[in-house]
């Protein structure tokens, strides 16, 4: 399993300035995926977070100095359902902290199929509950390349809830 590292300089980051513009396949269906903080059922959780998960990337959040946010995104396949977990950096201890957010049944998608429906689940969630607005850099990449964070970004924050740019 994939451990992520924190990019100290521009050049660690993956190239995200030209990129080609991607549409996210579509949605399995039937496809009945459980997003929030306790979405998961007791059941699907194993007890110290997940041995074997594939890696989808690493995203962040800057609003200032001292106010960020740092998240590695994974999904494991439980017995049931196909689990997403932040894996969250904690700045305050230096330590990084595994939380089940969504799942999926196993059945009714692939690994693959799976990782970009429940990341847009996740995130409008998020957006809708915690007024989470959209990451700031695209860390690293794993199961999901740079043009895929991108998709899933546009289709939670739309160009048109953006602010316009300004005139000086």
């Amino acid at each position: 399993m994939k451990t992520p590292t924190i990019p100290m300089s521009p050049e660690l980051l993956p190239k995200q300035r030209l990129n080609l513009v991607t549409e996210l396949p579509g949605r399995p269906n039937p496809f009945d995926s459980a997003v929030g903080w306790n979405a998961v059922p007791e059941s699907a959780m194993p007890k110290r977070g997940p041995r074997n998960a594939s890696y989808l990337g690493q995203v962040e959040w800057a609003w200032g100095p001292m106010n960020e946010r740092l998240d590695a995104y994974y999904i494991h396949r439980g017995r049931k359902f196909w689990v997403l977990w932040i894996y969250a950096y904690d700045d305050n201890w230096s330590v990084w902290n595994w939380v089940a957010v969504g799942c999926v049944p196993l059945g009714q998608a692939s690994e693959k199929e799976a990782a970009a429906p429940l990341m847009l689940d996740m995130f409008a969630w998020q957006r809708d509950d915690d007024d989470l607005d959209c990451f700031h850099w695209i860390n690293e990449e794993g199961l999901l390349d740079v043009e895929e964070w991108q998709a899933i970004s546009r289709a939670v924050w739309p160009a048109a809830d953006l602010p316009e740019p300004q005139e000086n």
